[in-house]
């Protein structure tokens, strides 16, 4: 019995002492309260490893170190237990628009017991992150138009300016906002039918404006073909000109060399002419002379009976027939013995 109580005794004072102890993880903070003495938080955070947690003496509250995540999304498969619904925006211009985002933080380094003292122990701060969150985002994101949703730039400049936001409003709770993702955004179904067939509408302006443009550089490329065709048939037309001039001029110089050679032929007929001319004077003049000395009168007479060309001369029957020579008609016509 004895032995019994004995082991008894041992077994109550390993699990006090067990339940004496508590381990901090090295993703963990530890925050402890004192329920006796001097109560409340002690001010002071605790890292990792084991501490004295005595039962009813201390209660200890853990608290991770590490960037948590909170999804605002409608899809409840992308949802954590921290998560909550899509954040509702009515846009500048009174559209309703849902925004799946995610937002990460962490406990400031060195306020965890700050946090729980002010928040309280366990997860309460994520819901004082997500009630702040959903004031503070929907009067930043709504400073957008609707259709500035669709616009991812945009979007991520209000995200970056719903970060600043956030954190000079959890800076005082002692949660650090590391960022602010927008996963997605959602239209009422009206607004995006209308948003459908206005897009579609630019896109077709769009579209006609590309085919204006086409249009205009077909027309500026056929203004460039008609321009090459012109200056392509003005360089043939100069080419034949300047071919025409080339010929013109060849045909001139020919002309003015066959005029040259014409005009040399002529003087040397003339000069011919004039040579046989000034021979056949001298001839005459020569002749004149030979028929000015005695016996020329007889040189006349015979050449003219020999110009007669008379043979013989034939009477009249009645008369009796009489023959006539050269030399006694001469005699006839004045010549001398």
């Amino acid at each position: 019995m004895k032995a019994l109580l004995k082991f008894l005794a041992v077994v109550l004072l390993g699990a006090l002492v067990f339940s004496s102890f508590i381990r901090i993880r090295p993703d963990e903070i530890g925050v402890c309260a004192l329920n006796v003495g001097r109560r409340g938080i002690v001010q002071e955070d605790y890292g990792p490893g084991l501490h004295l947690a005595i039962p009813f003496v201390h209660t200890w509250t853990r608290v991770p170190s590490t960037v948590r995540r909170v999804e605002l999304t409608q899809d409840p498969r992308l949802r954590s237990a921290l998560g909550g619904d899509a954040l509702s925006v009515q846009s500048s211009d009174g559209d309703r628009v849902l925004v799946d985002l995610n937002l990460l933080y962490r406990v400031h380094s060195g306020d965890a017991h700050r946090l729980v003292q002010d928040t309280g122990p366990g997860d309460n701060h994520v819901t004082v992150l997500k009630n702040l969150a959903a004031d503070r985002l929907r009067a930043v994101f709504g400073e957008l138009h609707t259709e500035e949703f669709y616009d991812s730039r945009r979007r991520y400049e209000q995200s970056r300016s719903a970060l600043e936001t956030l954190r000079a409003a959890l800076g005082p709770r002692f949660i650090d906002v590391v960022d602010v993702q927008i996963q997605d955004v959602a239209f009422d179904p009206k607004y995006e039918e209308k948003i459908r067939d206005k897009k579609l509408a630019d896109q077709n302006a769009e579209l006609s404006k590309s085919e204006a443009l086409a249009n205009a550089e077909n027309a500026h490329v056929n203004e460039i073909k008609i321009e090459t065709e012109n200056k392509k048939k003005k360089i043939v037309a100069n080419a034949k000109r300047d071919a025409d001039a080339a010929l013109a001029a060849g045909k001139k110089d020919a002309m003015e060399m066959m005029a040259g050679a014409d005009f040399y032929r002529s003087q040397q007929i003339a000069k011919g002419n004039l040579a046989k001319a000034q021979a056949d004077a001298k001839v005459k003049a020569a002749r004149n002379e030979a028929m000015a000395v005695p016996g020329g009168a007889n040189y006349i007479a015979l050449e003219a009976a020999n110009a007669l060309n008379i043979g013989s001369l034939v009477l009249p029957t009645s008369v009796n027939q009489l023959w006539f020579d050269v030399a006694d008609m001469a005699r006839r016509l004045g010549a001398k013995q």
